[in-house]
């Protein structure tokens, strides 16, 4: 059971979105204070006997819902969300999060120029869509086809926003959105150096993976049950 998949049977929404579920994962534990970026110091309310840096949980939750109230505005006008996270661990929660609210997603080697050569590189991912049944290509070809299109079949054009789970191994991502003017939603940790090119920051450990399922999973009922709604 993916760790996505086990807190998915916990129901929770914008309003339930509480101290303790953030406490509970070891969400506010930033980096040392020796290792923080200054510029990520009005997310924080202190640190422990051990140098960690403390986020302030209370204004995380206010990042988290204003970011949530932001993808879901996005998702009620039948906007997509690329949903990003090429880290080796967050790759199973990416995937389980885009394919839950049926959004694309990259969850391997991010495509350089995929945001801004779009019309060059778009071919390349229809190509992908056809190969199962009119193509012949090599093994080789196929592992980079799957790496890099699998999670983009249903998207035609440029995202309307980008989710990023994993900050520091997506620099070109943020570079190309930035170029765009496309929105950037983010997991960022204290010592993050982009924090300045991200909208709607979300501060917490990202270096914990049952942090970053916790968010995932938040996300997931709060988006989902919004578009029911609709």
């Amino acid at each position: 059971m993916s760790i996505l998949k086990s807190f998915s049977k916990k129901k929770f929404s914008k309003n339930q979105i509480t101290f303790n579920h953030l406490f509970s994962q070891k969400s506010h534990l930033g980096t040392t204070l020796k290792k923080r970026d200054p510029k990520m110091d009005e997310f924080l309310i202190g640190f422990n006997n051990s140098n960690d840096t403390i986020f302030n949980l209370e204004l995380v939750i206010t990042m988290i819902r204003r970011s949530f109230s932001f993808m879901k505005l996005l998702l009620l006008k039948k906007k997509h969300i690329l949903i990003v996270g090429t880290g080796f661990k967050f790759k199973p929660l990416t995937k389980s999060l885009a394919q839950s609210l049926h959004q694309p997603y990259i969850a391997g080697r991010w495509p350089k120029g995929l945001l801004t050569n779009w019309e060059n590189l778009s071919p390349s991912i229809k190509l992908y869509g056809l190969y199962l049944k009119k193509l012949s290509l090599s093994n080789k070809q196929k592992i980079n086809l799957e790496t890099c299109f699998s999670g983009l079949q249903i998207i035609k054009s440029l995202p309307s926003a980008i989710f990023i789970l994993d900050l520091k191994s997506n620099q070109d991502v943020i570079n190309e959105a930035r170029r765009l003017n496309i929105p950037i939603i983010a997991i960022v940790e204290n010592n993050c150096q982009y924090i300045n090119y991200i909208d709607y920051p979300i501060p917490v450990n990202g270096a914990s993976i049952l942090t970053v399922s916790l968010i995932c999973s938040l996300a997931n009922h709060a988006l989902t049950e919004s578009v029911e709604e609709k």
